[in-house]
């Protein structure tokens, strides 16, 4: 996505001149850039989605994680008194800078994992169970036949690129034995029985700044829902934390002083999270299907392996 010009963006903010717009790289949906401004540093996020209604529940979700004490960067009011922004064929958005930086998930420690915990059970402690506004509940899994048939369709147009690249073929192996895995042993279908709350929904260590090996802030509200909080601290623990036991041991620790989790919570949060795994195909319809390169960073060498394999393995309970 290009970067608007300074003009444009002096054009909806009360910023004072804009000496410059740069490209930020790690955005896997939005578009991100650094404006420097007479008013200070900002982080412009430009949105792909052309309807506007999702970037205004983050704004809201923003605002009410604010009012609840929760350290994430407030939003910037447009010269209009909104919060949103037309640039080009996009809705835009300018926040305040967050604190502190990203730790780079291959170097995170205990000390890292536990901050991710103890902030974690902050949230669930300090928002709403409810928001004052739409929150889309978690989807249900797909079903077997539907996630073949979208694997297939994946497939399919992983074969029809002209110059596959090492990625691509992790994609397509990966693919492959996902098809296999789902014809052969799927998990069961069935309702879980976990009370569904207001949680982040995209709660990871890329979204979490730390300053001396604590976290200090958190962004991108782009996602909350309603969902089981197991589930969110199951996710986190894949997604950031690959289910290591020492950093797993140490976030849920930390939770656990902050606000109990008992065992069978956390295994039932697990068993969603390992259906919906078992049924995910946005990563490679994005890349493959939708065009957008984002989300290529998500792509992981073979062999799939099932969740509740990995899961088992772990020992968290």
């Amino acid at each position: 996505m290009t970067a608007p010009t300074p003009a444009a963006v002096a054009a909806h903010w009360p910023v004072g001149e804009v000496r410059a717009v740069t490209p930020l790289g790690g955005g896997s949906i939005n578009a991100a850039f650094r404006v420097q401004a007479a008013a200070g540093t900002f982080h412009l996020r430009v949105y792909r989605d052309p309807q506007r209604g999702r970037a205004e529940r983050e704004h809201r979700a923003v605002r009410l994680a604010r009012a609840c004490g929760l350290p994430t960067p407030d939003l910037s009011v447009t010269r209009e008194g909104g919060t949103l922004a037309r640039l080009g064929n996009h809705w835009a958005a300018l926040f305040e800078v967050a604190p502190g930086a990203p730790v780079p998930r291959s170097t995170l420690h205990p000390e890292h994992a536990a901050g991710l915990g103890a902030l974690l059970a902050d949230l669930h402690v300090r928002l709403p169970g409810a928001a004052p506004f739409a929150v889309p509940a978690l989807a249900p899994p797909a079903d077997v036949t539907t996630t073949l048939a979208r694997l297939r369709a994946v497939e399919t147009a992983i074969l029809a690129l002209p110059h596959p690249d090492a990625t691509d073929g992790w994609a397509l192996a990966r693919t492959r034995q996902r098809l296999a895995h789902l014809r052969r042993a799927p998990l069961p279908d069935g309702p879980c029985p976990l009370a569904r709350r207001f949680v982040h929904g995209d709660y990871h260590d890329g979204n979490v700044f730390f300053s001396g090996g604590a976290p200090v802030s958190i962004i991108d509200w782009e996602q909350p829902r309603l969902a089981p909080r197991a589930w969110e601290v199951v996710r986190c623990l894949h997604l950031s934390l690959r289910l290591d036991p020492a950093l797993g041991g140490a976030l849920l620790r930390a939770y656990r002083e902050r606000l109990p989790l008992p065992a069978e919570e956390l295994r039932l949060g697990a068993a969603l999270y390992a259906t919906l795994q078992e049924r995910t195909v946005w990563v490679y319809e994005s890349v493959y299907l939708h065009g957008n390169p984002g989300p290529r960073a998500f792509i992981r060498p073979p062999p799939y392996v099932p969740f509740p394999q990995a899961w088992a393995s772990s020992g968290m309970r």
